[in-house]
């Protein structure tokens, strides 16, 4: 199977280098075609100008769509944070397990029809976005979420930290990045809760806009 990323970078790559050949040719022939102005040689110059002007395109064309291609990218930009697996116990009673890219695993036992992933959120301008700035993220707390509102009113809860106390709290987290207010658009709170009803599996992901709980392509029928 292809791995879209890896596919996207390859073809990066390769538009890159045929980009920088492109100029290197635009050059040549420039430095031709001033050569043989200068010698007179009319019938040399006609065709190393149209040579510098077809590869003067190419590149001007290839530049604009890399552009494009960066643009796109950052804007749609996601980053998988975990892969969370969800284990009913009981009617609203279920564990889940938080498993990260770093190999880290967390597990909990949540009361409710759902699981609640909340983080704090230092969202960045679109443009700067394009500049490559990614969203600044802070995982906060895993929820065990009730899906009528009188449950959630009168039943047990159940909330665990996702934050090491030995962690930065959130006011030097955000005085990390106070170098960068001009370019922060909004600092928010951001949740995603989906059901737990059965056993599923999840991908946390954080866009240039907040978390979201995905359903997995894994999941067990």
């Amino acid at each position: 199977m292809i791995d879209g990323s890896n596919f996207s970078s390859n073809t990066n790559i390769l538009l890159l280098s045929i980009l920088a050949m492109s100029i290197i040719l635009a050059f040549y022939f420039l430095v031709g075609f001033i050569s043989r102005i200068k010698k007179l040689k009319l019938l040399g110059a006609s065709g190393k100008l149209a040579n510098l002007l077809i590869f003067s395109l190419l590149s001007t064309s290839l530049s604009f769509f890399l552009i494009g291609v960066s643009g796109y990218n950052a804007l749609t930009y996601e980053e998988v944070l975990a892969e969370v697996e969800i284990d009913p116990i009981e009617q609203q009673k279920f564990k889940a397990l938080l498993r990260f890219k770093d190999g880290t695993e967390m597990d909990f036992e949540l009361l409710g029809d759902e699981i609640e992933i909340q983080a704090n959120i230092l969202k960045w301008k679109s443009w700067s976005n394009i500049l490559g700035l990614r969203t600044s993220y802070r995982l906060d707390r895993v929820v065990g979420r009730y899906s009528k509102l009188s449950d959630e009113k009168n039943k047990k809860r159940s909330v665990f930290s996702l934050t090491d106390e030995t962690d930065l709290d959130i006011a030097r987290w955000r005085k990390q990045y106070e170098y960068l207010n001009f370019l922060l658009d909004v600092e928010h709170g951001s949740a995603s809760f989906v059901s737990a009803k059965k056993n599923q599996h999840y991908q946390l992901v954080v866009t240039n806009d907040g978390l979201i709980l995905r359903n997995s392509k894994t999941n067990k029928n």
